[in-house]
């Protein structure tokens, strides 16, 4: 009697190789953006207060449709300019990443079922315990935050234009300043996939062909349904301390089984691939601390 064993490993092996994709960055070019918006500039936030019948300061997070349209396209250029000042900051740089895996949704925004083939959903409970495993990576104070948060990692985010954006908010809370950009949904692909994807996918479908003794599987289509870039900077400074990107990711795809996985046939699969990239900066001089510290 074989052993399911060796079939869900062979299912998990391949779909991983997908998620792996999903999560690189995939741009290659470093396009320069300038903006007319000067450094410091006041901003209108999301943040109001009033006060209510009974004196009590009531919060107010939300804009009018017509308030968040105006104030989007301030606060994305002043995004922009914070987003090219790191090419001129030094500071030391920890980037930590974080992927779960889970259910791919419809247009009412309903869970659909990652596939009704019982291998595949049993992979997928592997899956997901190897999408917990964390990605982390730093470097030390100096030049170069640009090149190690951007140009070679968020590189999309220079040429993120403002038909692009679907709003882009600020809230300021004493010394921290906080803006989100959220990308239109579905994200287009000219913002999500560079001309440089094909090639990926081109080297993730040669991947898959590695294991066509167990699996065939057709190209994905991946749809990028949500993207927002959350900006946490020093209002006295006006140095971003962190920058945060956030992406969701529905993949469709068909997969048909083949000698040993021959009786799964062709199977939709369908899931949801959520990435978390965070880097946090620290403008500190180690250099400076050291000297003030012997004195």
């Amino acid at each position: 009697m074989k052993s399911k064993f060796a079939p869900l490993l062979a299912i998990i092996l391949v779909f991983a190789l997908i998620f792996g994709f999903a999560g690189c960055a995939l741009t290659e070019d470093d396009t320069e953006t300038t903006s007319e918006i000067n450094i410091k500039t006041p901003l209108p936030t999301d943040i109001t207060s009033s006060l209510d019948e009974n004196r009590n300061v009531v919060t107010d997070t939300e804009y009018s449709p017509e308030a968040l349209k105006t104030n989007t396209a301030e606060i994305f250029k002043y995004f922009v300019s914070e987003i090219a000042a790191l090419k001129d900051g030094k500071a030391a740089v920890n980037m930590s990443e974080r992927n779960s895996l889970g259910k791919a949704t419809d247009e009412n925004g309903d869970s659909i079922a990652y596939s009704e083939n019982e291998y595949i959903n049993a992979a997928f409970a592997g899956l997901k315990k190897y999408f917990t495993k964390n990605a982390d990576d730093s470097m030390e104070y100096g030049a170069g935050i640009y090149d190690f948060a951007i140009a070679n990692g968020e590189s999309y985010l220079p040429d993120i234009t403002a038909a692009e954006v679907e709003s882009a908010t600020c809230a300021d809370e004493g010394a921290v300043r906080r803006v989100t950009v959220k990308l239109v949904s579905p994200v287009p692909a000219g913002v999500a996939e560079k001309a440089a994807a094909k090639k990926k996918v081109q080297y993730m479908l040669d991947e898959f062909a590695k294991a066509e003794k167990y699996l065939t599987v057709e190209e994905p289509t991946l749809t990028y349904k949500e993207y927002t870039i959350i900006l946490t900077i020093n209002v006295e400074t006006d140095e971003i301390t962190q920058l945060r990107c956030e992406k969701s990711i529905d993949a469709a795809m068909n997969v048909t089984g083949q000698g040993d996985l021959a009786s799964i046939g062709t199977a939709p699969v369908n899931f949801n691939y959520y990435s978390e990239v965070t880097y946090d900066f620290n403008y500190e001089d180690p250099a400076t601390s050291t000297t003030l510290a012997e004195m």
